[in-house]
């Protein structure tokens, strides 16, 4: 089956969760043309991909509302709609709720909703057609984008945008040897592994940042009270966010670092200047996060690897802290003695009877530990397009339509997120967002960053397809 769409203005997204649910509702807010969108995402709902999937109302979103909303210019827009819908979605008011952190699943909900009401009001005869699917093919020409889809539907475009999300990181050798077990959670996410770790009387928790307080917010919630280890190889272990203004703009008066060295020495110093002086060091990311996309783009892939590979961990507990209420979780089982948190690498899992042994590569040596329970929260992000399994992605490498990132993060783009093809030729109706772009932007994980992206990505594409636009 082929639909041909140039009666009007033709977009493909491939891909429905946050980044191209809400790039079709920037596009859709922000026409003058009438516009064919069509999202191919094979969930039920666009909105939600994998982050706001979930139905456990204990996953949070790690910002406060007040600074989530879908239009920057309304920063209060999503606390009023929690305000008004949250009850009715089954979400128990609390007293501040633009300070707050609402549940992931609403969260989708909200952004759902809002795709919807776009929908409804769209001007110029607009429509978003939702294809139940999974793009397999991609062929690019000067003019023309054709997707080919895994139910056989041929669709022919002018632009399209690959807003393809994550992708879960495979399990790792250690795990795969164990991967039946009925103690073993490959993810935080997985309901029934959870459900069946409740009787436990200790759990080995692998990774110690934003997931793995996702699985003891899960775990508390089902009324577990064995004990957790958390192991991590740095040691690093994710806090709470605390309400506090931003540090002093420590870049002000001085050029940018240009080496990971450099940048680390500089907020070393800050960190223990305002330590000196009493202050939180939780105000220093805040001050930093404006600075985040030029440092990275003013680095060369050289200083970006050594950032991914030596400060990536101290970065991620530090910029993404978990929301107060999720952290009040992890800080009472910590209270109670029930959490025993230390460096140590995972050198082999095996099979013990109805246990796993685990086997630990600790300062002192090496231990073996047997658990009643295994939970895998490295988080689910594989960003190197090379090593991802899914079909379209391996074809879109093997065609050449792409090229991965040299930081092995995403896939090569311009700073604008024009794709760049694997013989060097920048694709000027195929863009990208979200994830697929952190090797251009590092934060292109976050809501605000994709939220940016999304309303500059509308702009650019309406530009070219209305002249007047352009003009102005």
């Amino acid at each position: 089956m082929q639909i041909d769409y140039f009666s009007k203005h033709s977009i493909i997204i491939i891909g429905g969760g946050f980044a191209g649910a809400l790039t079709a509702l920037k596009l859709l807010d922000r026409t003058e043309v009438p516009l064919s969108i069509t999202v191919i995402e094979p969930r039920a709902e666009l909105g939600r991909g994998v982050a706001y999937s979930t139905t456990e109302a204990v996953h949070l979103v790690n910002g406060a509302a007040n600074t989530f909303s879908l239009y920057p210019e309304d920063p209060e827009h999503l606390a009023r709609w929690l305000a008004t819908n949250g009850q009715a979605y089954g979400w128990q008011l609390p007293a501040d709720i633009g300070a707050s952190s609402p549940p992931r699943y609403l969260f989708g909900t909200y952004v759902r909703d809002e795709l919807n009401g776009a929908i409804a009001k769209a001007r110029h005869g607009s429509t978003v057609r939702h294809l139940r699917s999974s793009a397999t093919e991609l062929v690019s020409a000067p003019h023309r984008i054709r997707v080919t889809a895994a139910d056989g539907t041929i669709i022919d475009a002018e632009e399209a945008v690959l807003a393809l999300g994550v992708f879960q990181a495979q399990l790792s050798p250690q795990e795969a040897s164990i991967a039946g077990h009925p103690g073993f959670a490959d993810t935080p996410w997985n309901s029934a592994a959870l459900d069946r770790l409740v009787g436990a009387e200790n759990i080995l928790l692998i990774g110690s940042s934003l997931s793995m307080v996702d699985a003891i917010a899960s775990m508390e919630a089902r009324g577990f009270r064995g004990n957790y280890q958390v192991i991590s190889r740095r040691g690093q272990f994710v806090e709470g966010r605390r309400t506090v203004e931003a540090a002093r703009d420590l870049f002000a008066d001085r050029p940018l670092p240009t080496t990971a060295r450099s940048l680390l020495s500089t907020v070393k110093a800050e960190r223990r200047a305002i330590a000196a002086a009493g202050g939180d060091w939780q105000g220093l990311p805040l001050a930093l996060r404006s600075y985040v996309l030029p440092l990275w783009q003013n680095a060369s892939d050289r200083e970006r690897l050594r950032f991914a590979r030596h400060l990536r961990p101290f970065w991620d507990v530090t910029a993404h802290r978990a929301a107060p209420e999720s952290y009040r979780t992890v800080a009472e089982v910590i209270a109670a003695g029930r959490l025993l948190q230390r460096p140590a690498r995972l050198a082999g899992l095996s099979v013990k009877g109805a246990r796993i042994a685990a086997t630990l590569k600790v300062r002192s040596g090496v231990e073996r530990i047997s658990f009643d329970g295994v939970i895998d929260c490295r988080g689910h992000q594989l960003h190197d397009w090379r090593r991802i399994s899914d079909p379209f992605v391996k074809s879109l490498v093997a065609s050449g339509e792409v090229r991965p990132h040299p930081t092995s993060f995403g896939i090569d783009a311009t700073p604008e997120g024009d794709v760049i093809s694997e013989e060097g030729f920048i694709h000027r109706n195929l863009s990208a967002i979200g994830h697929p772009l952190r090797g251009v932007a590092w934060e292109s994980s976050s809501i605000s960053e994709q939220r940016t992206q999304a309303i500059a990505l509308a702009d650019r594409i309406l530009a070219k397809i209305t002249p007047a636009r352009a003009a102005s």
